[in-house]
């Protein structure tokens, strides 16, 4: 299979599957919020969204695992995400190369934090700037995402955005730590990188 054909596959996975299960995560979510449904109820629907969100987790592994064949690293994943995502608002970015024997694992889930945290910011922080940056020296890499949007990043037990970023980094052994006020957020992850 050629690269373009892993292309053209991981795109209809993302347009078609993937925003498919994202739309009922949604929908659920929406039921979860209404205060009028029984305790069974809202336990079924919370085991539903789990379900959900692990499908999705498997759909973008197989879609990271197509894109993963391209010449692209994970320095130029994030950059293409950022631009991507944030299209709009103005981007600084300063990457340096992520080491290229890094295992497969580890470069997934620090891309997958990054797209998570650029949804976010275009969704949620009302802001007009996003820098990026990947600092990458001897064991350590760090990826600093910052915004000067309205603040607002909490850490909630209905909400699994930020929680489940940290649940990804500690997957990779990576620390994971957020500042957050109404003149931005920023998130700073600290990689251990293999050598």
């Amino acid at each position: 299979m050629t690269i373009s054909e892993r292309h053209r596959i991981a795109q209809e996975l993302h347009d078609g599957i993937a925003q498919d299960l994202v739309g009922i995560g949604y929908s659920i979510d929406l039921l979860l919020a209404q205060e009028d449904e029984s305790s069974e109820a809202r336990t079924a629907l919370r085991t539903l969204r789990f379900t959900v969100t692990d499908l999705i987790e498997k759909v973008r592994q197989e879609i990271f695992k197509l894109r993963q064949q391209s010449d692209l690293g994970l320095s130029d994943r994030i950059q293409r995400a950022v631009e991507e995502i944030c299209e709009g608002l103005e981007i600084h970015s300063s990457l340096d190369s992520f080491p290229a024997l890094a295992n497969f694992d580890l470069t997934y889930q620090v891309e997958r934090i990054a797209v998570e945290v650029f949804r976010n910011i275009a969704a949620h922080s009302r802001a007009k700037t996003v820098w990026v940056t990947l600092i990458c020296k001897g064991k350590v890499a760090e990826l600093i995402i910052r915004d000067d949007g309205i603040g607002g990043l909490i850490e909630r037990e209905d909400h699994y955005g930020f929680s489940g970023l940290q649940e990804r980094a500690q997957i990779i052994g990576a620390t994971l730590e957020s500042q957050s006020s109404t003149t931005g957020t920023q998130i700073h992850l600290r990689i251990p990188i293999e050598q």
